[in-house]
């Protein structure tokens, strides 16, 4: 019996020591379950602009293949693509603007799939950008926001298809100061009557001009708060489009790549579903330099159409010096049109409502053209002796009726349209300018 019972317990011990080495019990599993993906594009509610969507994940440890769930609900359900090897999974979604997706990753291996993944789903939404139609030869016209628009006939507004009230001011903070809120809405409702577009314009409210354009350009912050803004103002006040008055962006301090920065984001979101406007005020291009340089062809698709500046030339050297004259019109149209290819339906020839005297400086004395004609000038002469601004019997250039059609003419030939400043300083009777540009190019009022 002793020799028994020690037999057993030899045994016994034998079996725990050793035998258990022959038949190990369970253990850690060598290929545990992974864990969820972390998506890593397209940025969580985000837009997108093509229906060829990549979506894509950071790999995770452990995960032989994923599976990819998308749909237009919260917490999607639906399975797109199934035992994915990579990280990134291209799908197809339908061309219908403003839908929202929401799409998530489930890691899988041997042992199974992970699990919670739908917690950690992302979304984005697809949208249209694209240019709003263009509306045949442009007749803009500025109205600032310091005119009386009871001077201005009605007959005035609907010689023009794009009214800019000038001007919505960038102030410090890199968001809009609306000047004049009584003469906006008087402006907005005398256009309206008379069928034509209106467009904010935006300048700089900082002394200098463009200290607050450069502050507010200078980071992805300050455009995005500045684009926004934009958005909420056209949106607030029922504008059709904007006018970029930047006057002027440089290459001498960066600002050229800046303001194309800004253009392009402001752009974009105009542009949405083709429901708003973008047109730009650009120098005249006679002279080489940093300010006609900033001025990118990488603008041209971003831009509905340019307002160019063709006026303000002037010589303290030379005589008789027009600042405005024909052959200012076709150097600036030779200039963008064929030395920079800018694209004939969006070019607009800048006409002036007013006159510069010969040897005086652009911070001379000006005189509209209406003042002009009320001392003696002649609507189809371009110069006049006239008193004005503490200057007695000088001489003033300006653009009569002749001038007018004639460049109305050339801008109708090569170009797209004609802009105005301004409008109030412009006849309000039959020796309107307007009224010669709209009769010359057939445009009926």
């Amino acid at each position: 019996m002793r020799l028994s019972l020690l037999a057993f317990c030899l045994l016994a011990v034998y079996w725990v020591s050793c035998g258990k080495k022959d038949n190990p019990g369970p253990g850690p599993n060598p290929n545990p379950t992974p864990g969820c993906a972390v998506a890593s594009g397209p940025t969580n509610g985000s837009f997108v602009t093509g229906n060829q969507v990549t979506l894509s994940w950071n790999a995770v440890s452990g995960a032989s293949t994923y599976d990819v769930f998308l749909g237009t609900t919260s917490n999607p359900t639906t399975s797109i693509a199934t035992n994915v090897s990579g990280t990134s999974y291209t799908h197809t979604i339908p061309s219908t603007p403003n839908i929202s997706y929401y799409w998530y990753v489930v890691p899988k291996n041997s042992s199974g799939a992970a699990t919670g993944c739908n917690s950690q789903v992302n979304s984005f939404t697809f949208i249209s950008i694209s240019v709003p139609a263009p509306f045949g030869y442009y007749v803009v016209g500025y109205f600032p926001s310091y005119r009386s628009v009871a001077d201005v006939p009605d007959i005035k507004f609907k010689m023009t298809n794009v009214v800019v009230y000038a001007f919505f001011g960038v102030n410090a903070s890199g968001t809009l100061t609306v000047n004049s809120p009584t003469t906006l809405n008087d402006v907005l409702t005398k256009a309206r009557a008379n069928g034509s577009k209106v467009f904010v314009g935006i300048n700089d409210a900082s002394g200098d001009g463009k200290t607050n354009f450069k502050n507010m350009a200078a980071s992805a912050t300050g455009r995005n708060n500045f684009v926004k803004d934009v958005m909420n103002k056209v949106r607030q006040y029922g504008f059709d489009g904007v006018d970029m008055d930047w006057e002027f962006p440089s290459t001498s301090d960066g600002t050229d790549a800046t303001f194309t920065l800004m253009m392009k984001e402001l752009s974009d979101s105009l542009h949405r579903d083709a429901r708003y406007y973008l047109s730009c005020a650009i120098t005249a291009g006679k002279y080489a330099g940093g300010i006609r340089d900033a001025i990118r062809n990488e603008l041209y698709p971003y831009v509905d159409f340019f307002n160019v500046m063709a006026y303000d030339d002037f010589s303290t050297s030379t005589p008789y010096r027009h600042h405005s004259d024909f052959a200012l019109a076709s150097t600036c149209l030779n200039y963008w049109l064929n030395t920079r290819q800018m694209p004939a339906a969006k070019c607009v020839l800048g006409l002036p409502a007013y006159g510069r005297p010969s040897g005086i400086t652009q911070t001379g004395t000006v005189i509209s053209y209406r003042g002009i004609l009320t001392q003696g000038g002649g609507p189809n002469s371009d110069s006049a002796i006239v008193t004005s601004g503490g200057f007695t019997n000088y001489t003033i250039y300006y653009n009569g009726q002749f001038t007018i059609k004639r460049k109305a003419k050339l801008a109708k030939d090569i170009a797209n349209g004609v802009m105005m400043w301004e409008k109030w300083q412009d006849a309000p009777d039959g020796n309107s300018l307007l009224k010669a540009a709209c009769d010359t190019v057939g445009r009926t009022y």
